[in-house]
């Protein structure tokens, strides 16, 4: 490995293993809400009851599984990304205009963990709990968005630092 590619290995690594088991982990929520779903139609059309916290769950899951898995979904090239002025462009000109593009969305990454890290430290402080008949208290939730916010902006980094040791971000197959 050269030292030019080595460089930020010290953070891009960690950073590129816990996007791994954030995405690990949202794939386990999507597989909870299957399970959610499965157990509701098997109670309704068996046992003519509902399970009272299913949709709620499954709702909390599915935002959970969204969040988590942004930034491994970042580092993989899986986002819609517009490279049409970037294919025009000399190569340290798009290598530039990547690094724009990571630091304006390092910015609102950071934003979107902060507010979401005010959201449940609020609703922390105040008790908040769903409007449902389970009462779950919303700080749980809220943090796991968070934290999947703090993941995104810490692969936002990585990406921004994959860009200034002059690699090309990765774009997924038929994404664009």
């Amino acid at each position: 490995m050269s030292v030019a590619r080595a460089r930020f290995d010290f953070f891009i690594r960690p950073v590129d293993w816990l996007s791994g088991l954030a995405n690990t982990l949202a794939a386990l929520c999507l597989f909870g809400i299957f399970l959610l779903v499965g157990a509701e139609i098997v109670m309704r059309n068996v046992f003519l009851a509902s399970l009272d916290f299913s949709w709620d769950v499954s709702a909390y899951l599915m935002g959970a599984a969204f969040m988590l898995s942004a930034a491994s979904a970042l580092k993989n090239g899986s986002h819609v990304r517009v490279t049409a002025l970037r294919e025009v462009l000399p190569a340290r000109a798009a290598l530039g205009l990547d690094a724009a593009a990571c630091l304006v969305g390092l910015v609102i990454a950071v934003m979107l963990t902060w507010a979401l890290g005010q959201s449940a430290w609020l609703s922390f402080l105040r008790g908040s709990t769903s409007s449902s008949v389970v009462r779950i208290p919303l700080v749980w939730p809220q943090s796991v968005l968070a934290l999947g916010a703090g993941l995104l902006s810490l692969q936002m980094l990585a990406q921004l630092l994959r860009v200034t040791r002059g690699e090309d971000l990765p774009t997924g197959e038929g994404i664009e």
